[in-house]
């Protein structure tokens, strides 16, 4: 609200998705720099022909601008025709690299969301263009996990699990399309 704000990594013009402000120097430096290897998923719709080979591939890496670049965890989401949707994990987001990940291996990502940050997911009600404050309880849990000391924060009030509901299909709240597995 007062003071300077910090974006927390950045989106390319072409990219939407969960962005973090926050107004601690400190906090923003331990949660960009790549020694905390703090992972960024991020939900891909690819046009083009995948395969596992590729996948493989994409988990190996590649050289890119001197450095390996790979995804540490990648999972098929579905589609149908000619485009299909993935999600991907990197401890690393620069430079395009998703997409110049995808682009070694034949593909061209049309679309890109970044749907977390660290332990921060993007909210499925959170509509484009809005803001949603984090809780003290986040922050304190978010700030934990980059290496700072702070105090408990009392629990606040947990949504109670509904009762009745044994087997529930995951859906991926990005593309609508059902979880169906795939390379881990």
């Amino acid at each position: 609200r007062n003071g300077r704000w910090i974006a927390i990594g950045r989106l390319d013009i072409n990219t939407e998705g969960l962005l973090l402000f926050t107004n601690s120097g400190e906090l923003a430096n331990r949660l960009m720099h790549p020694k905390s290897e703090i992972e960024r998923e991020y939900a891909v719709r690819i046009y083009g022909e995948i395969t596992e080979a590729d996948f493989d591939s994409l988990k190996r890496g590649f050289t890119l601008d001197d450095s390996l670049a790979k995804f540490e965890h990648i999972e098929y989401v579905g589609g149908g025709g000619a485009n299909s949707w993935a999600r991907v994990i990197m401890k690393e987001g620069k430079r395009r690299e998703v997409r110049r990940l995808f682009d070694k291996v034949g593909v061209t990502v049309s679309r890109l969301i970044r749907i977390r940050y660290g332990l921060v997911s993007l909210p499925e009600s959170l509509k484009r263009g809005k803001v949603y404050e984090l809780t003290s309880r986040a922050i304190d849990e978010v700030s934990r996990s980059v290496g700072f000391k702070t105090k408990k924060i009392k629990n606040e009030k947990k949504p109670r699990k509904k009762k009745g509901f044994s087997k529930v299909t995951k859906i991926d709240s990005y593309t609508g399309l059902p979880f169906l597995g795939g390379v881990n």
